[in-house]
């Protein structure tokens, strides 16, 4: 061996062990998670539980950024426009799946500009109403007067293109039903709304519906679920309504998950799914989401990602055959 040769080959043999320790030193300062919604809310809590688990497991702060607005899809812009290797977003039904169905230039692409690291929670919807003014507490029985009725009954949802909007207009379609949407600000008015007796009937997330349920001030009619829940055992899912009105095997939940930049490499991909599946595994931050009203998940980057490829066509397919507009 040369002098030459073997200088080279020593210089490349020290440099291995700095590269490998440049490679498992990430992440190299702290992480933003992006959370497209409001602080405070159900929504804002749970991802500072996760922020906090995962951080303790990549040894770094993960900091909160809230950017609401028209239905996550200012967060996802911004997500996607400023976001780097060290950038999460909380990734979820309506910025994911729906958006991109009604917007036809929505700034990003759900599939190209998110790298899915794992799915979080699912949340179910349940469908209550205002007894009264529905002449009837039965789910079956409303939706035959319904179906009867040729002018159409009034529904309420959290707002135009919202998961609570679309779930009901697919309820109407695969059931035949006329109903007439009266889109609010919010979950809040829409259930004032509805105790009032402005309306018939809303589809709002569990953790919000439920104290209105157990005041008696509303009624559900039933859970958007693939099960009963515990908290309503005595609720029927909407598929337990049926083949009369077209709803076996009926399932629909607004769902969140956490999305990597497009910018981050495999490698260290792998890192953020390992603490985010870690987290998730923790039975404290599980017991914390359950009693949130909401159902753990995980499962990885292909179970999450599968989702919300499915969620996509199944959205823009209810958007297509509701002719349902972006405001």
């Amino acid at each position: 061996m040369t002098l030459l040769t073997r200088r080279t080959t020593l210089l490349g043999a020290a440099a291995l062990p700095v590269a490998a320790s440049a490679q498992e030193a990430w992440p190299t300062r702290d992480l933003r998670l992006i959370v497209p919604f409001p602080a405070g809310g159900t929504t804002d809590v749970m991802a500072r539980l996760l922020a906090q688990e995962m951080g303790q497991r990549l040894g770094r702060t993960i900091i909160v950024e809230n950017l609401a607005g028209a239905g996550g899809m200012v967060g996802a812009q911004r997500f996607v426009r400023d976001g780097n290797d060290h950038t999460m977003f909380l990734s979820q039904i309506a910025s994911n799946a729906i958006v991109p169905a009604l917007q036809r230039n929505a700034g990003y692409d759900p599939e190209r500009d998110f790298r899915p690291i794992t799915l979080l929670v699912t949340v179910p919807n349940v469908w209550i109403g205002n007894a009264t003014r529905m002449g009837t507490r039965d789910a079956r029985d409303y939706m035959r007067r319904v179906r009867a009725d040729r002018p159409g009954r009034p529904f309420g949802s959290a707002g135009n293109g919202t998961s609570t909007h679309l779930t009901g207009e697919l309820i109407s379609q695969l059931a035949g039903l006329r109903m007439q949407h009266i889109p609010f600000r919010g979950a809040a008015p829409a259930m004032t709304a509805l105790i009032a007796g402005d309306i018939d009937v809303f589809l709002d997330n569990l953790p919000t519906a439920l104290p209105a349920i157990r005041g008696g001030l509303v009624v559900p009619l039933a859970v958007t679920s693939a099960e009963r829940l515990p908290e309503l055992p005595d609720v029927p899912t909407v598929s337990e309504l049926g083949a009369e009105f077209g709803l076996a095997g009926f399932e629909a939940v607004a769902w969140f998950g956490l999305s990597a930049h497009p910018t981050i490499s495999d490698a260290n991909l792998a890192r953020l799914v390992a603490a985010a599946e870690g987290a998730m595994a923790d039975p404290n931050l599980r017991r914390q989401l359950a009693e949130r009203g909401t159902t753990p998940a995980g499962g990885g980057p292909e179970r999450y990602g599968a989702l919300i490829r499915s969620e996509r066509e199944r959205w823009a397919r209810v958007v297509r055959e509701g002719n349902i507009q972006a405001d």
